[in-house]
Formats: C-alpha cells, structure tokens, sequence
C-alpha cells in the first residue's frame, strides 16, 4: 500500500487531470443515451419462446414493435358523420409513407345478401349513406363476433385502429405519435376522447418517465449535502465524496451511450443508485482522513488515509461489485444489464475514491479538522455508538433475543411474496400508459393478445376447424380471456347465413365452398398461412400477467392435450350400412366435447351419449311429417329456386303435399308439374330435385329439433340457440375417428406477450433464488480470502443473511410484489452491505493487535461506527427520492433499499460485534 500511497502523492496532479478529461468525454455522450422496454426484448434471443414468437409475427405479422393502436370514441360513432370522420382518419393514415396498413371495421368482411346471392364484401364497400343505414350497421356489427369487442366496443360508441408500420421505421415513439396527432386532430371531427397505445407509443411514454427518474438524481445530490454536511460539518466533507459519486454515474452512463446500445427503463435509477452506493467509498476515506488530520500534518494525512482504507475500500468494491454481478445470472435483460452496469459504476467509484482523492487532498489539504473527528466527542453521533457499545457488551442476551423475534417474523411474511412483472405492476397505477390500457381493457377487453398457433396438414380441414372452435368456446369461459377470433368463427357465421347452421360443416367440399367468398378479404385471407397449413387463435388477455392469467394459460394448455392430434376422416355414405353403426359414437362424443367447452353441464354423460347414438343412427326419413308446416318449411327452404322459375310456393304447395302425404312416386309429381303448373320437362325434373334436397334438409332439422327435447333432461339449464346448432353434427356424414398410425397431424402452441410475460416471470424468480446464491458464494470466498478465516467469513456473512430475511419479510407485509427491480434488492443488499462488515472487522484487527477487546470494540465502534452510519444514512436519504418515482417498481425498489441499508447497519453494530467476542484474533 505504501508504494502505491506514494505513487498517487507523485502524480497527484496528472491524475486529476485524467478524471477531469475522462469527466468531459463521458458526459459529452449521455444524450445518445436511449430508453427501451420491449417485453419480447427481455429474454435471451435464443429462447425457446422468444424465437417461436417471432418466428409467428414473422407469418403472420403483428409485431409489437411496429404496430400502433389507437381508439376513436364519439358520443354517436354510428352517425354517418362520425363515421366519415373515422374513414377520413383511415385514408388519411394509409396515404403516410411509413405506414404499411390500417386495420379497422371499414375493412372487415360483411356477409351480405344480393339478387345473386351471398357476397362478402369490406365494409367500406357498402358504407351508410344515412343516419338509418348506419343504425342497421351498427346492430350487425354489435352481433359480428368478429368485429365486436375487437374492432367496435361493446356500447358502440369506440372504435379501434390497428396501425402497422412499415419494416425500418426508425423514428422515436415521441416523434410517431407527434406525426399521428398532427394527422388526426385537425380531422377528428366530434370525436370526445382519443388514446395511443402500442409498444413504440408506450416506449416513448416509459423513457419519458425514466428520465424523470434520472433527473432524480439532483434531488438525491441535494439531500445528501444535507445529510454529509451534517456528519461532516465540512464543504469538503460534503462535497468530495458526492463528486465521486456524480463521476462514476457520469462515467457509466457516458459509457453505455457511447456503444450505442439501447437499454430499459430499469437502468433509469443506475444515477441514483450510483450517488448513493458510490458515495460510501468517498466517505470511508475522507472520515479516515479527517480522523488521521486531526492528529497529523496532512501529507502524513493522506499517506495513512490510504495505506489504511485502500484495502477495505478495494474489498467492499469487489463484494459489491459481485452483488450487481450475481444479477446477470438472472437471465431477464433488465436485471442483468443493470448488474453489468452497476459492477462497472462501483468499479469506477472505487477507483475515483481512492486514487482521485488521495491525488485531491495531496494537492488541496483542508486547514483544520473539526473536534468531533475525536474518538472523545461527545455529539449526538457518539453517544449513539456508545449506547450500541453498551448494549453489545452488558445486554447481549437481550438483544439477540430481539433481533430472532424480528428474523422470525420476516420469515412468516416473506413466505407471502409473488413475482409480478405486469406493466401495473412495474408502472403503478397512476401511471398514463397504465391508464391507457385500463381504458383499452374496458372498452375492448385488453391490448396484449394470446396466439395460438396451429400447424395441420390443411388448417381448412372442418375437423381441424371444430378443434379451433372448442378451443374459443373454453377459453371464453375463463376470467383472464376473452374475444376469441379465428377463421371459424367467419366461416361459422357464412355457413348459418348460407343454410342456417351456425356450425362447421363436417364436408370439406363445403369450407371450400365458403372460404371462396373469403378470397378477396386481405384481413381473412392474412388469418391463414402459405399452403393452408398454419393459422391463429387470437385472444385478448384481460392482463398481462397475473395469477388468474397464468392458471387460464395452463388451463388451456391442459384443454388443448386432451383434443386427439391424428385423426383419420370416415366418409360414411361410403360405407355398408352396418359398418357405419360403429362410427356413430365418435359423432357423439363430438357432440358432448364440443358442448363441454362451451361450459355445459351434462348430468349423464353415458345415458346422453347412448341418446346421441341412437338418434344418429335413426334414418332421417322417419323424422318426416306430413302436416302443413312441413310442407311449407319445405317450400320456404326451395324459395329462390322456385321464384327463379317464375312461380309462388301457393302454386306448388298443393302438388308437394300430395306428393308427400300420399307418398306418390317421383315420375308422377314430375308429371303433374308439368301438366298442372306448365313447366317444360327440364324445369319439372330440377324443381323436383331441388325440392328432395329441401325435403332431406328438412327431415334434418327435425331430427335436430327431436334432439334438443330430448338432450334437455340430460342438462342441468336449457341450450342456447348456438348451443343447439351443435345438435347438427348427427347429420354429419364424414366423421374424423383417432388413430395414431395416421399420418395427418394436427398441433396447437401458444405465443404472444402472455406467454413472454410468464417466463419472464418464472425466469425473475429463478433468477432471484440463482443471484442470491451467487452473490452469497462470490461475497463469502472474497470475505475467507481477505481475513484468511472460513469463521470470520461466516461471522460476516450473518448480518447479510438476517438483513435478506428481514427484507422479504417487509415485501410480504406490504405486498410488495417480486419484479425487475425488487428482485435486485437482495443482490445489492449483499455486495453493498457486506462493506460495514469488511470495514468494521478490518478497523476491529488492527485495533485488537495493541489494544484489548473492549477498547478495540469501543474505538471501532464510535471510528469506523461513526463512517458506517454515515454512510447507512446517506445512501438511504439519497435512494428514497426514488419514492418520489412515477414508475411505481422504481418507487419500490428506492424505499426497499433504504431500508435495507438501514436494516444492515442495524445488524452488523448489533449482531456483529458480539459474534467477533468469540473470535481469538491475537
């Protein structure tokens, strides 16, 4: 040390002049500085499901980094000039050249009915030309379960935009959501209330708050002039150890501008923190220079200073420094990049303490020391030391008894933590883009959408598509989903517009048929991958994260491994008339799955199953009846053909009813269709098959209707029309039957930010458990190897380990939950705590080598005691002015680590003191 010592009074001034142009440099970069907080960001790049993620926005698109979404709200939206004001903002932002797409209910597929048939066109295709057309839109779009709930609210009144930007827009969120409201105000016409959201528009709002967060770093700086002024009663005293403290912040951040690498919101307390922390090493030098002045001239000052603090500065850097580095072993990105930048900030106060001040009081020795620097002071400070002396020495029993009924306690409630990464939770609730999504929730039922990716040999397949329905139904009926929208729920809806079943048909013949009106609908067509081979399920997730969101995501995973992945198709009408007997109970369990995802309770799952069967099997034909409401169903089922034809269901009615209940043969109705009606024999022989397809159809719905009366003394409530629907499988003619050996294979994943957002969760907690051991280990081997002891180690060890107790204790009596920046605590509590115990033990071992154990314990307790309480009470007065946060985790983590720096100062001059009574140092 002494060599060292000498090198520092040397070259005093050129090392101050290297800190000064080092200063310069650094904080000549801090404006590039940029704030992130993509959540898909957060993990490694190579995780599982991060890949998987992108891998699906990739086909599908949906990026969260290049979409924005903003909501319209009118006290009227269905009048035609609000509607016009949403379609003026439409084109408007489609014309902008960084926008690739607008996404909205102008350009959702509408089933409509023309003289032809049935098209399906964008909505802005058939846009109200008045007040009473809009009001008929509104009513069809509040029952498409495509548009409601996902692009109108339930109330009518707020409509969504889906703003997708072009690849490489590089411009801020600020800049983006300037240029948007530059667009849309002067055109929003009487539009009540405007929000912006998605990921680039949230980041920008988050730097803003993180910046905030920075800038509280002056306030920290002037509580601590406060605090150090009055432990120091010294503009030097005060000034010094702050300097250090704003040039290693200075120094970080100047560094990680300078690469150019964007970090989040998290590093926003890295300047805090660092005036903090950092000012420890300033002030364990300059209370031991001061100590050294008061009895010597001041270059011997400086000598001893050094020779003396240099080692336990150094130490008390290093553990700290393995603290913040045990985060990276945390494996979130927020936590390990902060430990990263954290490790190099205390490095670079370490060497500004020791080298930077050595070099300062060399060159600029204070005139005269102030008395309470005396071991025989009697101030305020002192009397408490030796109130702490006492109670150490005489009440030993005592206190420890207090300090194991608190570790208790700690515990008992740290057993009540639980991690919660959601944005409420890391923002607080008062935050605005809180606010802004809780708007979203209510109106639309979340922004943060779960996908399901499904992968199939045809996704268009209708067993493929029923498995998707089942999925939405179950979803829908748990807490933290809703909205559920995929291809089925279109075709479902075409199917019961076109024959009045509101299901999948079981014919693929069919799906092609209907997914032909689809093809020229960009929205429905983009739901659907290369090859037909892989489509989404989206849900909207109530939250982002949370337990109930979580059980729901594991409920669905559990719902999705019961569905049979390899099928094989059965056509039925291909089969000898015994054979297709043993199919009909894979139709019935079709039907009792597909009605227990939607929730309903069946009293006899086996009686209602045999009750299926036996209808399946029953031929259609004795469902018929001869009376006049058959007959016209019939009729009203062949309308467009028989007006085609130039006649009225009352000219055929009479001949139909013959032919149907004198059971007359078919040439025979052919015949009086032309002799009594006058048709040409071509028109007879059509209008009579035209009339046996509706006749079947009809015997059909009988069996149908047959089925609900007798499906509702299995049921505990009566079925809903959608519910009934189902009842139409047992007409089905194809049936998909479970078989391993068959080739086809049908797979369900999920993704989306929920996903993310749970094993960003899970990896916080592991990540907790793997830092805290780590920082343990690394801290531990440091502690033997400086004091050459495994006992002493484990002695310095103890006050760390009940500070950690006592700190979960506290999270968990204040439900304060686990995330990015409370995990952090622990780790630092270690690396920043374990300085009172290396200085305090090194002041302790030289004292005892000419000094007994009691006058030892008593001058380290009111010498280093004094730095130590100094230091305990600066850090915690400057990271509780992150309390005053606007980012609600920042808020926490401030007032955690206050206390926790109080807590460990507690115990090392409580606890230690009498566990280094049963050490022999001599």
């Amino acid at each position: 040390m002494k060599k060292i010592a000498d090198l520092v009074i040397k070259y005093a001034w050129l090392i101050v002049i290297i800190t000064l142009v080092i200063t310069i440099l650094a904080g000549s970069q801090i404006n590039r500085l940029n704030i992130e907080d993509d959540i898909t960001k957060y993990m490694p790049e190579d995780d599982p499901e991060i890949k998987f993620y992108r891998e699906v926005v990739d086909k599908f698109g949906g990026s969260q980094a290049e979409t924005a979404v903003i909501s319209l709200e009118y006290d009227g939206l269905f009048q035609v000039e609000n509607l016009r004001s949403v379609k003026n903002i439409i084109d408007e932002l489609e014309g902008i050249p960084y926008i690739q797409s607008v996404t909205s209910f102008l350009n959702m597929p509408e089933i409509i009915s023309t003289e032809y048939g049935l098209e399906v066109k964008d909505l802005v295709e058939i846009f109200p030309e008045n007040n009473e057309e809009a009001g008929k839109l509104k009513d069809r779009l509040l029952n498409n379960n495509m548009v409601k709930g996902k692009f109108i609210s339930a109330d009518g009144n707020v409509t969504l935009l889906i703003i997708a930007l072009k690849e490489g827009y590089s411009a801020t969120g600020s800049e983006l959501k300037n240029s948007l409201i530059k667009v849309i105000e002067p055109i929003k016409g009487k539009a009540t209330k405007i929000y912006y959201s998605g990921l680039p528009l949230m980041s920008a709002e988050i730097s803003q708050s993180s910046r905030s967060t920075m800038s509280l770093a002056i306030a920290a700086i002037l509580i601590m002039l406060f605090v150090l002024f009055f432990c120091f009663r010294s503009v030097r005293g005060v000034v010094l150890p702050l300097f250090v403290a704003l040039l290693s912040s200075v120094w970080v951040l100047g560094l990680i501008a300078s690469t150019g690498r964007n970090v989040t919101m998290v590093a926003a307390i890295l300047p805090v923190i660092m005036i903090s922390l950092a000012t420890a090493y300033g002030i364990h030098f300059v209370s031991r220079y001061y100590e050294d002045r008061y009895r010597f001239e001041p270059l011997t000052a400086v000598k001893l200073a050094f020779r003396h603090t240099f080692l336990p500065i150094m130490m008390s850097a290093l553990t700290t420094m393995a603290g913040f580095l045990s985060l990276s072993a945390a494996i979130v990105r927020p936590i390990t990049e902060f430990g990263i930048f954290s490790t190099l900030g205390i490095f670079f106060a370490f060497i500004l303490a020791t080298f930077f001040l050595g070099a300062f009081y060399r060159l600029f020795p204070p005139p005269k020391i102030h008395k309470k620097f005396s071991s025989d002071s009697n101030d305020l400070i002192n009397k408490l030391l030796n109130l702490i002396f006492y109670l150490v020495s005489e009440k030993k029993k005592t206190v420890i008894v207090i300090l194991l009924v608190v570790v208790l306690a700690g515990i008992g409630f740290a057993t009540r933590i639980i991690p919660d990464s959601s944005m409420e939770s890391r923002l607080g609730e008062k935050n605005q883009v809180v606010k802004t999504l809780n708007y979203f929730k209510e109106k639309f039922g979340g922004v943060d959408t779960l996908y399901i990716y499904t992968e199939a040999d045809n996704v268009k397949n209708p067993y493929v598509l029923r498995q998707i329905k089942k999925i939405e139904d179950y979803s829908e009926r748990l807490p933290s989903l809703t909205e559920p929208s995929s291809i089925s729920d279109f075709l479902i809806d075409l199917n019961d517009a076109m024959e009045n079943k509101k299901i999948i048909p079981a014919n693929l013949g069919k799906i092609d048929n209907l997914w032909f009106f689809a093809q020229n609908n960009e929205y429905l067509t983009s739901m659907v991958g290369d090859g037909d081979k892989e489509t989404l399920v989206s849900l909207k997730a109530k939250e982002m994260t949370s337990d109930a969101l979580d059980l729901s995501i594991a409920k669905i995973r559990a719902f999705i491994e019961t569905i049979p992945k390899n099928v094989k198709e059965v056509d039925l009408q291909s089969l000898e008339k015994e054979e297709v007997k043993k199919y009909f109970p894979y139709i019935a369990e079709e039907i009792i799955s597909s009605l227990q995802a939607k929730g309903i309770q069946i009293k006899d799952v086996d009686g209602f199953k045999n009750e299926l069967i036996q209808l399946a099997a029953q031929p259609n034909s004795e469902f018929e009846r001869k009376d006049p409401a058959f007959i016209a169903e019939i009729l009203s089922l062949s309308t467009l053909e028989i007006e085609d034809l130039g006649l009225t269901k009352e000219e055929i009615a009479p001949l139909l009813s013959s032919y149907i209940q004198d059971e007359q043969s078919a040439d025979l109705f052919i015949d009086e269709l032309m002799s009594q009606i006058g048709l040409s024999e071509d028109d007879a022989l059509y209008l009579q098959e035209i009339l046996e397809v509706s006749r079947d159809m009809a015997q059909e719905r009988e069996k149908v209707k047959e089925a609900q009366i007798r499906a509702e003394k299995y049921l505990d409530a009566p079925l809903t029309d959608e519910e009934k629907d189902i009842l139409w499988y047992l007409n089905d003619k194809v049936v998909f039957v479970p078989d391993d050996h068959e080739a086809s294979k049908l797979s369900f994943r999920l993704s989306g930010t929920p996903v993310i957002m749970d094993r960003v969760n899970r990896s916080v907690f592991r990540g907790q458990i793997r830092s805290i051991i780590l920082a343990f280990l690394l801290v531990f081997t440091m502690l033997v190897i400086q004091f050459k002891s495994v006992k002493i180690g484990l002695f310095s060890m103890a006050p760390l380990v009940l500070t950690i107790i006592t700190t979960g204790g506290a999270m968990g009596f204040f439900n304060i939950p686990l995330n990015f920046s409370t995990m952090m605590v622990a780790s630092i509590a270690i690396g920043a705590g374990i300085d009172y115990t290396i200085h305090f033990i090194s002041r302790y071992k030289n004292e005892i080598k000419h000094k007994d154990a009691r006058e030892a314990l008593k001058i380290t307790l009111t010498g280093t005691g004094r730095a130590i309480l100094f230091n305990s009470i600066s850090i915690a007065a400057g990271v509780l002015v992150l309390s005053f946060s606007n980012i609600k985790m920042m808020a926490s983590f401030g007032q955690l680590i206050g206390s926790v720096m109080l807590v460990s100062v507690i115990y090392t001059l409580l606890l230690l003191p009498i566990l280094l009574a049963k050490i022999d140092f001599k």
